[in-house]
């Protein structure tokens, strides 16, 4: 089993009540699904064992509980596949920071990983 925390993070460029904060906001939730609805292979296109994966990651994240998504072993690796590959489309310490509480998911709830700028 592994547990994620669902973070929510601000983007550093904007403050609290000005235009943009809220849109700019980045919600784990959002970025998982994101992640798991691109097929592995964007020319082929996902077959119905690879929708059946994602399907169940979805389900889990629907009944997170506490912030927390709680994955079975092959789900999250369902998961982590998907993130090592999805294109984001800009630079963002945030999704280094997402990708690395991904890849590094453990059955203890982690708050953060890395700062986003190196990886061990």
């Amino acid at each position: 089993m592994k547990r994620i925390l669902m973070r929510e993070m601000p983007d550093p460029r904007f403050q609290q009540g000005e235009p943009g904060y809220k849109e700019n906001f980045l919600h784990y939730r959002d970025m998982i699904e994101q992640a798991i609805r691109v097929p592995l292979n964007r020319e082929k296109g996902a077959d119905i064992d690879e929708m059946r994966k994602g399907i169940r990651v979805l389900d889990a994240v629907d009944r997170s509980k506490d912030n927390v998504l709680e994955l079975e072993d092959a789900d999250w690796e369902h998961l982590r596949d998907k993130v090592k590959v999805v294109p984001w489309a800009m630079i963002d310490r945030r999704f280094v920071e997402f990708y690395d509480d991904i890849m590094g998911a453990t059955d203890a709830v982690h708050a953060s990983r890395t700062n986003g700028v190196a990886s061990t």
